[in-house]
C-alpha cells in the first residue's frame, strides 16, 4: 500500500518562501497539485520560487512583505482570497536566529526574535483561520526547531521563541478543532543553501561534527522536509493535530560543534564595553 498525496486545486500560503526550507515546501506542495502563494521580504527570491512553482503546472502568486507587520499580512490574505477564493494550507515558515549568549542578548534582540519566530505565526494564523473555519477545513503547519526542546548556548532567545511556537501549535490545534488541523515540524540540521555556504563550505569540520553528533549520522534533506509538510497537509494525516513532529535525525542534544565558554565572575558586567 502506498500513500498518495493529492492536493489538487488546494491553495497554500508559504511564508519565508524565497529560499531553503520555504522553497522546498512550496515546490513539494506544488508537485502534489496545490496552488502556492509565496511570501517573503525579497521580491527576487520569491519571484524565482513562484516561477519554479508555475513550471510544475499549478498557479503561483508572489507577494512581498514582512511577517511581523500586520498591514503586510492583511494584504497577503486579501490578495490570496481575491485570487483564489479560499485558503487551505498555511505554512508559517518565516523565522531565524541571531547567535548570542544570554548576557549579551539585548532586550530588543530578544523581542525581535520572538516577534519573527512566534508572534508572526500567531498574527498570520489569526488572519487565515476564519477562512478555514468558514469553509469547514484547513491545515496550519508551523516550522519549528529542535532548539525549542533542546538547549544550546547562544540560542536562548531563539529556543524560547520556538518553544513558544510549539505551545502555540498545540493551543491552536485545540481551539480550532474539529475543522482546522494544526501541527508543527521541529527541524534539526537541514542542508539548505545558507547552511552549506556559510557553515559547512567555510569549515569542513563544522559539517563533519554536526553529522557525528546526530544519531542518524546525516544532515537533513530540505526537499524531504517539503514532502513531510505535504504529507501533514494531506488526507493521509487527517487524524493528526496538535503534534510537534521531530524531523531532526534523532537529536538528544544540539548538534552544534562549538559551545560558548562559561561565564566567569570578572566578565559579567559591562559586557558591551568589551566590544569597543
Amino acid at each position: 500500500m502506498s500513500i498518495s498525496i493529492d492536493l489538487t486545486d488546494k491553495v497554500a500560503i508559504v511564508t519565508g518562501a524565497g529560499m531553503g526550507i520555504g522553497e522546498s515546501v512550496s515546490l513539494a506542495l506544488a508537485r502534489a497539485g496545490a496552488n502556492v502563494v509565496c511570501f517573503a521580504r525579497t521580491a527576487k527570491d520569491i519571484d524565482e520560487t513562484a516561477r519554479k512553482v508555475s513550471a510544475l503546472g499549478v498557479k503561483a502568486l508572489a507577494i512581498c512583505g514582512d511577517v511581523t507587520v500586520g498591514r503586510d499580512l492583511d494584504h497577503l490574505v486579501a490578495a490570496t482570497v481575491q485570487e483564489f477564493g479560499r485558503i487551505d494550507f498555511l505554512i508559517n515558515n518565516a523565522g531565524g536566529t541571531v547567535f548570542n549568549g544570554f548576557l549579551d542578548t539585548s532586550d530588543e534582540e530578544f523581542s525581535f526574535l520572538f516577534d519573527w519566530n512566534t508572534k508572526s505565526a500567531f498574527m498570520l494564523s489569526k488572519r487565515v483561520a476564519p477562512y478555514m473555519v468558514q469553509q469547514g477545513s484547513g491545515v496550519i503547519i508551523n516550522v519549528s526547531s529542535a532548539v525549542g526542546h533542546i538547549t544550546g548556548r547562544g540560542l536562548m532567545a531563539y529556543g524560547v521563541a520556538k518553544a513558544g511556537l510549539d505551545y502555540l501549535t498545540r493551543s491552536l490545534a485545540d481551539e480550532l478543532a474539529p475543522r482546522v488541523r494544526v501541527n508543527a515540524i521541529a527541524l534539526g540540521s537541514i542542508m539548505t543553501p545558507s547552511l552549506k555556504r556559510m557553515l559547512i563550505e567555510e569549515d569542513a569540520s563544522f559539517g563533519a561534527t554536526m553529522i557525528e553528533k546526530t544519531p542518524l549520522r546525516s544532515i537533513g534533506d530540505a526537499d524531504k522536509v517539503g514532502e513531510t509538510v505535504a504529507f501533514l497537509c494531506s488526507p493521509a494525516a487527517d487524524y493528526i493535530t496538535g503534534d510537534i513532529l521531530r524531523y531532526d535525525g534523532g537529536l538528544q542534544d544540539n548538534s552544534l560543534p562549538f559551545r560558548l565558554a562559561d561565564y566567569e565572575p570578572g566578565t559579567v558586567f559591562d559586557r558591551d564595553k568589551d566590544e569597543t
